[in-house]
């Protein structure tokens, strides 16, 4: 099935807003993700700059997700940073109840603290080109940029939503569009979940799915 038209826009807000996205009615539990795959296990193979993907538990991130590419599962998406000694995930997202948002740093546990599963990739950069792209994350003008509601990329960079900005930080940092060719939402043209994770300027880092109770 294939969206158009308002309709369309109002779900593809819903998945890519991150984990504000409205919740479905009580279903079966899940196993936490961080007691299947702890962090401990996995994060010595982590660094600075790679991208971290998750699935969330919103009500159309299935939907959306499945509608992300060849492969879709996940539903949003950070940049790895190292602060104090700890991984943090930089990344923007709205609230599901304004629709208002916008860039911020999160522990890397507290990303996934509701997740269903969590990819890394690495985009394929020289170490100058990842402390120019982990630097500009940082940058007041980038972390300054809203949340993009109406999910646009010809706005001319005004506001963003989770893809495009990490997209758009990237090829600012270092010349590199990591996101071609683009998805379509219906008539939409669209920055995708699988535009950045299948990339073929990234390579596979870690990845572990739970089952999703059909979402």
């Amino acid at each position: 099935m294939r969206l158009t038209g308002p309709l369309a826009a109002a779900m593809l807000a819903v998945v890519l807003a991150g984990p504000g996205a409205a919740r479905l009615p009580a279903a079966p539990a899940l196993p936490a993700l961080l007691d299947v795959v702890p962090l401990a296990a996995w994060q010595g193979e982590l660094r600075p700059g790679d991208l971290v993907f998750r699935r969330g538990n919103g009500l159309w991130s299935g939907y959306f997700a499945g509608a992300s590419g060849d492969e879709g599962f996940f539903s949003h998406v950070g940049l790895l940073v190292r602060e104090g000694g700890r991984w943090q995930v930089v990344h923007t997202e709205a609230d599901d109840r304004t629709g208002v948002g916008g860039v911020r740093t999160d522990s890397l546990r507290h990303f996934l603290a509701d997740a269903h599963g969590v990819a890394v990739v690495r985009p394929r950069l020289d170490p100058a080109q990842v402390a120019r792209t982990v630097a500009l994350a940082r940058d007041r003008r980038w972390q300054a940029i809203p949340f993009d509601g109406r999910f646009r990329l010809d706005d001319g960079g005004e506001a963003m939503y989770c893809t495009e900005w990490i997209q758009a930080l990237m090829l600012a940092a270092t010349g590199e569009d990591i996101a071609r060719p683009r998805s379509h939402f219906g008539r939409i043209e669209i920055i995708s979940i699988d535009d950045l994770r299948l990339s073929a300027r990234v390579e596979p880092v870690f990845d572990h799915r739970l089952a999703t109770n059909g979402r």
